[in-house]
Formats: structure tokens, C-alpha cells, sequence
């Protein structure tokens, strides 16, 4: 693991809609996604984590919270980057990635080879 992983996956959108405003608002989804004018089956799949925050209902959320659209964007974002981090599938495939610095020092050392 390395140090920026953690080891307790970060808060969800859906969780901070369900426990910091659906349930002290006393919102039911429906109320929520009549308020978005969105389907409920979407408020639904992002409540319950089945679905991701995109830009758009990162707008319409901080629109009907007096959020910032970087709030729940940030969310978001902490969730992908933990989820990638975490994935020992991904972690692979990233640890066959060549950076910048190794392919111009192949590229240099096969230079020197020709001359």
C-alpha cells in the first residue's frame, strides 16, 4: 500500500445527501428529485452509491443545497481517486506505465548505442 493510499474509503456523495440533508431535512428521494427535476430512479442510484456524481448534478445539487459545485465535485473525485488507488487490478497496470524520465534516458542510451 503505498502512503497515498487510506485505508477507510472517503464519504460519498450519496452518503452526505442521505445523512446531511435528506434525513435532517426530513427529504424523502422523490422530494429531492422533484426539487433537481430530475427522475427519481437517478437520486435513487446516487443515494444509495449504484451511480457516480456527474458536473451536471453536481450543478443542480448546489443550486438546491446553496452548495458549491466544488463540494460535491470533490466528493466525487476523493471517492475515483481512492477506488483507483485501491483496485489491485489498476495498480498493475499503473505499475507497468514509463514515465517521462525513463523514455528519454532509453531514447539517449539508444542514441550513444548508434554512435
Amino acid at each position: 500500500m503505498t502512503s497515498q493510499q487510506s485505508l477507510r474509503k472517503p464519504t460519498t456523495p450519496g452518503d452526505v445527501l442521505q445523512y446531511d440533508y435528506l434525513e435532517p431535512l426530513n427529504l424523502k428521494i422523490a422530494d429531492l428529485a422533484d426539487m433537481l427535476n430530475v427522475h427519481r430512479n437517478t437520486i435513487s442510484a446516487l443515494v444509495n452509491n449504484n451511480r457516480k456524481l456527474t458536473a451536471d448534478m453536481a450543478i443542480r445539487l448546489s443550486r438546491v443545497f446553496d452548495t458549491s459545485i466544488e463540494f460535491w465535485l470533490n466528493l466525487q473525485q476523493n471517492v475515483d481517486i481512492w477506488e483507483v488507488q485501491n483496485n489491485a487490478r489498476t495498480q498493475e497496470e499503473m505499475s507497468r506505465i514509463k514515465t517521462i524520465a525513463e523514455v528519454l534516458a532509453k531514447r539517449k542510451s539508444d542514441q550513444q548505442d548508434i554512435a
